[in-house]
C-alpha cells in the first residue's frame, strides 16, 4: 500500500496531536527548524505542512467541543 504526501503529514499530524496534544503544532514547528538548519529545505516544508495539520486538527476538537 502506497502512501500519498498529504496522508503521511495527516498521519504525523495525528500522531503529535495524540503524543503531544495542544504542544503538536510546536514540536512540529521544531522540527521543520531543525531541517532548516541543515539544509533540508523540502523537509523543512513538509513538517511546516505537518504543524498546519496539526493546529486546524486542535483547533476542530475545540470547535466541537
Amino acid at each position: 500500500m502506497e502512501v500519498s504526501l498529504d496522508q503521511a503529514i495527516e498521519i504525523h499530524a495525528k500522531v503529535l496531536k495524540r503524543v503531544h496534544g495542544r504542544k503538536a503544532p510546536q514540536k512540529a514547528r521544531k522540527t521543520a527548524d531543525e531541517l532548516a538548519i541543515v539544509g533540508d529545505q523540502d523537509g523543512c516544508r513538509v513538517w511546516l505542512k505537518v504543524a498546519e495539520s496539526a493546529a486546524a486538527m486542535l483547533s476542530q476538537d475545540h470547535a466541537q467541543a
